[in-house]
């Protein structure tokens, strides 16, 4: 049931192309002088460093030896990219959002330079907002709604977020910036015909097939940011998939205003999830709070296979109740069942320390070439297997691990990172920092793999074939009874202390003390 008195949502919902027609007139040299100008002036921008690396491969682009730069360069360098990406405007500055999470195909030096670039833009003018609003609706916007804001609480390179009131509800209403789809397109074209002309000099270089997964990544995440309309039926999604979870809020989407440049929801008031001293003083159970994010997480990635791909702090809100309010379903992406079931033999496999199984998961998952030998996998295997060590000696340590797959997938380039696991590293590097930020003595491995396990007997009965399906059971069995074991024995100890302190005091000689046995081990699977 629908409280707010909004439109339900539409069963489906047209997508925005944006490479046709338009791009069909964007290509460069065109009879279109705006486009042979913009074209000139992102060629003259991203050329020197284009030829720089081409330098740093071959001395003299063609033949020589690679020049090595010192990390100094290296910041120097980085630096001056995203400064010219910030002039170039909105489609560099969506591409810098996606450099600065794919470290296993970007240096850690570019990526953590491209992450400070902030996507803030000065909003478009009153006008523009009342006029799409009209074309929209029909209406103005002080005739649409019982309250309107017309500054702007929000401002980025696709769009900007004012603050009304819509049939007594406190909505966001999100305007869609002018032009933003026609330059968008017009960079996606000079970018693609760029690297075309790059192609002679990398070949199948890795570093070249890097380039065109991140080109391709781009479009698919800038069309889901472009279309309100997709956003819109991400959100409905989302919701559909945890409709009783009682902390998860997503804000209620109002359709019947619902376009591609026109998007109005509920608002929320919270706080970002990163704001740890404003939630303490909330008087909230922390612990609590990262559990059910656990939950949420886990239930999206593991049984449903549709999440959240941009957890970045200011997508995440925490208010005074502890809900857990999610924002932002622009960029979202989905884990088909097959490639789910591979991903859990894969915590399986290296929770076990069964170095074959995580050798064969690797490949299933496509990881790596085909025509990789085995044997050269022992780096990977390596930082997988070593999760449990890095739990008794580093506190970030599911970052750590993250961070060195990272750097090895890039260096050894015959090591693939499947976009979505990616994501699935970044929100859990993000949980992690958030968690330990609560709670000094949170460990990621003891604390969060018995929530996965719980949310995964929720898979069993979707898509996880029988025997990993039993073999998920019996593991979560041994755990659950070593810690009912432990709980009894607990009780047994306190009731052993209480027995003790009454025969003192009352003079009577104290039981003979024979400290409990403590509870075997046990241990199901190898």
């Amino acid at each position: 049931m629908r409280t707010r008195g909004f439109a339900p949502p539409v069963v489906a919902m047209p997508t925005l192309a944006l490479d046709a027609p338009l791009l069909s007139r964007a290509l460069p040299f065109g009879d279109n002088l705006r486009h042979l100008r913009r074209f000139m002036v992102v060629s003259i921008a991203l050329l020197p460093f284009l030829a720089s690396f081409l330098r740093d491969r071959r001395r003299w682009i063609k033949w020589g030896a690679p020049r090595v730069l010192t990390d100094e360069q290296h910041a120097r360098r980085a630096k001056r990219l995203v400064d010219t990406f910030a002039r170039l405007g909105t489609s560099y500055i969506k591409l810098s959002q996606i450099l600065a999470v794919r470290e296993d195909l970007v240096p850690k030096i570019y990526a953590r330079e491209f992450a400070r670039l902030l996507d803030q833009t000065p909003a478009a003018g009153m006008n523009y907002v009342s006029d799409v609003i009209r074309r929209r609706t029909g209406k103005s916007p002080d005739e649409l709604f019982d309250d309107f804001d017309p500054n702007a609480i929000a401002s980025a390179s696709v769009g900007q977020v004012h603050r009304a009131r819509y049939k007594g509800v406190e909505v966001i209403v999100k305007i869609r910036r002018p032009d933003v789809v026609e330059t968008i397109t017009l960079d996606n074209a000079i970018l693609g015909r760029l690297l075309e002309w790059l192609r002679p000099f990398f070949g199948e270089h890795y570093l070249y097939r890097g380039f065109e997964v991140l080109f391709t990544e781009y479009k698919r995440i800038v069309v889901g940011e472009l279309d309100f309309r997709l956003e819109a039926q991400n959100a409905e999604r989302l919701r559909a998939q945890q409709p009783r979870h009682p902390r998860l809020v997503i804000p209620e989407i109002a359709h019947e205003l619902t376009h591609e440049d026109l998007l109005v929801m509920t608002f929320c008031e919270g706080v970002r999830i990163d704001a740890v001293e404003v939630i303490r003083g909330y008087g909230l159970d922390l612990g609590e709070l990262v559990e059910a994010l656990l939950e949420i997480v886990f239930s999206q990635l593991l049984v449903h296979g549709f999440f959240h791909a941009d957890p970045h702090p200011g997508n995440i809100l925490i208010n005074r109740r502890g809900d857990i309010i999610l924002l932002d379903y622009g960029m979202v992406d989905e884990l088909d069942p097959v490639t789910r079931d591979r991903f859990l033999g894969l915590i399986l496999a290296a929770n076990a320390n069964q170095y074959d199984e995580v050798v064969a998961k690797l490949y299933e998952l496509e990881m790596v070439d085909p025509d990789t030998p085995a044997e050269q996998l022992a780096y990977v295997t390596e930082t997988i297997m070593n999760l449990r060590h890095l739990a008794r000696t580093h506190q970030r340590q599911v970052q750590l691990a993250v961070e060195q797959l990272f750097e090895k997938t890039r260096i050894l380039h015959h090591l693939r990172m499947p976009r979505q696991m990616v994501y699935l590293f970044r929100m859990a590097t993000l949980i992690e920092g958030v968690a330990i930020r609560f709670d000094n003595h949170f460990d990621s491995i003891r604390d969060a793999v018995p929530i996965a396990k719980r949310v995964g007997f929720k898979l069993i009965a979707r898509i996880v074939p029988a025997a990993t399906a039993l073999r998920y059971a019996a593991e979560v069995f041994a755990e659950r009874f070593d810690a009912y074991l432990s709980r009894v024995m607990q009780r047994k100890k306190v009731s052993y202390a209480k027995d003790f302190v009454r025969r003192m005091w009352q003079g009577a000689p104290p039981p003979s003390v024979q400290a409990p046995r403590p509870p075997p081990r046990l241990t199901i699977l190898s």
